[in-house]
């Protein structure tokens, strides 16, 4: 599966804002999600939007507040993802 360099580029600023134990992990549960999104969606690229998504959504439960300041800084609307957060 193909990825934006919009999607890749924003996994990665995210990844460097959690705390260095969790990254891995975090990085190949968002990786493995969002492909798994695209797909389900029939798209052949993983956008932005769904690595986002799929980021919020393996980020640990305990860290996930702390989210919402990152993704507004990076200039996302923590609003947007509302369903990711609660899941």
């Amino acid at each position: 599966m193909e990825w934006s360099d919009e999607a890749n580029e924003i996994l990665e600023a995210l990844l460097r804002e959690l705390p260095a134990p969790v990254r891995s992990s975090v990085q190949e549960s968002a990786h493995s999600r969002a492909e798994a999104l695209a797909s389900d969606g029939g798209q052949d690229e993983v956008a932005m939007e769904i690595a986002v998504q799929a980021f919020v959504e393996s980020t640990p439960a305990d860290l996930r507040q702390r989210l919402k300041h990152t993704l507004t800084y990076h200039g996302i609307d923590p609003e947007d993802y509302e369903a990711a957060f609660s899941s």
